[in-house]
Order: C-alpha cells, then sequence, then structure tokens
C-alpha cells in the first residue's frame, strides 16, 4: 500500500468525529486542533477531543457494484447517490465499487450529501472523501499498456485497449456522453480493452499475464488487465479495517451481478446478486443470499430497505433525483 505524503487535506463535508473519517488520522487531526498549550494542558485537551469522537456508528456497510446494479442503462448518478444517501440516514454507509475511475467514482460522490470511501478499477485503487488522491495497489496503467502492446505485437493478438480508442467510438460503445467517455479514459491501475480475437485465444492472453503477475477480469463490454494482486474483496478488507473497533463491526452487506464481485459478495454477512443482462443470475452460494429482480436505483433501494426493515423512502430519493437537497 502506497502511503501518504504531503499535507493531510480535510473535505469540508467530512468532520473528524464523523464515523466515516479513517480511524488513523484522528489522533493527527485532534493534535492540530489543539491550541499551543503547556504539555500537560495539550494532554488533557487531547483525551477531551478524542473522547467526543465517535468510535463506531454504522450499523451496515454496504458495498455495491455500480453497471448493472446500481445503475442501468439510464446511466442516472444523481438517483443513485440518493439512494445511498436515504440509507446513510438510517446507519447505513454506501461504498461503491466499480470498474470505473478515479474521476467517474468522484463525480458520484459529488450528487451525495454524504460522500463515501469508494474502490476504482475493480480494486486498483481506493478513496476516502476527505483525501485529494486515491490510493493505487497495483502496477500503473501506463506500464500495463506498454506490456500489453508489446504482448500483442509478439504473439499476434487481436485486441485493443482504451488507448487505441477514440473517445468518439467509446461513447457509441456505452453510451456515455462525451465527458464520460473523456473520464472513463483516465486510468489509473488498470486497462479495459476490446477482444476481438477468439476465445482459446484468450485463454493463450490470461496465462501470459499470469506469467508477469497481471489478470485479466471479464466484463460486460470490456475485459480488464490489472495487478493480479487487485480484487474490490481485497479493497473491501482496506476499508473494513478502518471500521472494527476492538470487536465491533458493522454487518458487511455486498450487491453485484458479475463474476468479479463474487469474492466481494462471499466475504459479505448478506450478499445481494443482481441479474445479468440476459436477465439469468450468476450461480452462487452463500449462506444469506438473496436475488434483486432488477438493475437501477430504484430496485437495488427496494430490496436494501426491505431486507434491513427500513421505512419505505422512496420519496427522498425522488427529491434527491430532482436536485433538492435539504440544507
Amino acid at each position: 500500500m502506497q502511503k501518504r505524503s504531503g499535507p493531510l487535506r480535510i473535505s469540508a463535508k467530512l468532520h473528524p468525529t464523523d464515523p466515516l473519517y479513517p480511524k488513523d488520522w484522528r489522533s493527527n487531526v485532534a493534535r492540530n486542533l489543539l491550541p499551543q498549550k503547556g504539555v500537560n494542558e495539550r494532554s488533557d485537551t487531547l483525551n477531551n477531543i478524542q473522547s467526543q469522537m465517535k468510535p463506531f456508528a454504522a450499523r451496515w456497510l454496504v458495498f455495491t457494484d455500480l453497471d448493472g446494479t446500481l445503475l442501468d442503462g439510464r446511466y442516472d448518478l444523481r438517483s443513485a447517490g440518493g439512494a445511498m444517501d436515504t440509507l446513510h440516514e438510517h446507519g447505513c454507509v454506501c461504498i461503491p465499487a466499480s470498474s470505473k475511475t478515479h474521476r467517474e467514482m468522484s463525480q458520484l460522490n459529488k450528487t451525495r450529501k454524504f460522500p463515501s470511501p469508494y474502490i476504482l478499477e475493480n480494486g486498483a485503487g481506493l478513496c476516502w472523501p476527505s483525501a485529494a488522491e486515491a490510493e493505487l495497489f497495483g502496477r500503473p496503467a501506463a506500464e500495463i499498456y506498454d506490456l500489453l502492446d508489446h504482448i500483442r505485437e509478439e504473439h499476434k493478438l487481436r485486441y485493443r485497449t482504451f488507448r487505441d480508442i477514440s473517445c468518439e467510438e467509446l461513447q457509441a460503445l456505452t453510451g456515455l456522453d462525451e465527458n464520460g467517455a473523456i473520464d472513463a479514459k483516465q486510468r489509473a491501475a488498470s486497462v479495459p480493452l476490446v477482444w476481438e480475437d477468439d476465445p482459446e485465444a484468450l485463454e493463450k492472453f490470461s496465462e501470459i499475464l499470469g506469467f508477469i503477475g497481471l489478470q485479466v477480469v471479464h466484463g460486460g463490454r470490456f475485459q480488464t488487465v490489472l495487478d493480479a494482486a487487485c480484487t474490490k474483496a481485497a479493497a473491501v478488507q482496506k476499508v473494513l479495517e478502518h471500521f472494527h473497533w476492538g470487536t465491533q463491526r458493522p454487518t458487511i452487506i455486498a450487491c453485484g451481478d458479475a463474476a468479479n464481485d463474487l469474492e466481494m459478495l462471499a466475504m459479505a454477512d448478506i450478499a445481494i446478486l443482481f441479474p445479468a443482462s440476459d436477465g439469468q443470475y450468476l450461480s452462487f452460494q452463500h449462506p444469506a443470499l438473496h436475488y434483486c429482480e432488477a438493475s437501477g436505483h430504484e430496485s437495488w433501494l427496494a430490496t436494501l430497505q426491505s431486507l434491513l426493515g427500513l421505512p419505505d423512502v422512496s420519496t427522498n430519493v425522488a427529491r434527491a433525483a430532482a436536485g433538492v437537497r435539504e440544507q
């Protein structure tokens, strides 16, 4: 894991006493808030500040995939953010885990009243709402691009990476607008590609990647290459470290629809499986497995509020979708 460097930047939306504030930063922030007093006075003040900080607040942590789960074909970020905010008001911290880039995920957080950490690029990075930059866990995208160019030429394989695909073509493939396509191409530690070879060649490609410490993750439209050590589940574990206080921890819920979500679903206390684009569900076993009938923020929210025994909050989500925010 890369160490944070430089001055600590604190978001105006996230106070050090907020339960989302990473616990290992709290003591440092508390010290920065202390007046310049003597050692004993400073110690007493520090103890008083830390005693008022909530050591644990979240009842549930919901780790959710985006495309095909919280988001459907409408790509309604504002309503997705509103759905997550509504659950937050009931003690539920919702943490997106997606193949999307830092810039794409930050756009989603900007729609939220309660921004959260998010896992980006299939577990290749993690960003806290108070951090200026994301933590990256694997090889940088520039190195992966160069390796893929070499592998394609050396082994005569047919594929195109996002470096080979224009924004206009990416818009046509995904339905993204121009800004969305630009954000999607800003890769930090993973490289999506369009596979244009046969399935047998894909198996060979996967083996080649394994020899150099990379992996290919199969998605709906694209294959994504990233460091073999990076998974959504590994990034989830890093987030959980900040929400464990002694023997206390929230209930873990995971939502997903694809093969790259299965490890994350397996480590959760409660797993919610969403249908693939063809309406079928992946084969998956879990002691507390639930099925959601469709992707999209409405079905996502209805399933979670029913599962957790929460009141119907569709009015709040509609307000959020319309851009109404209570001050």
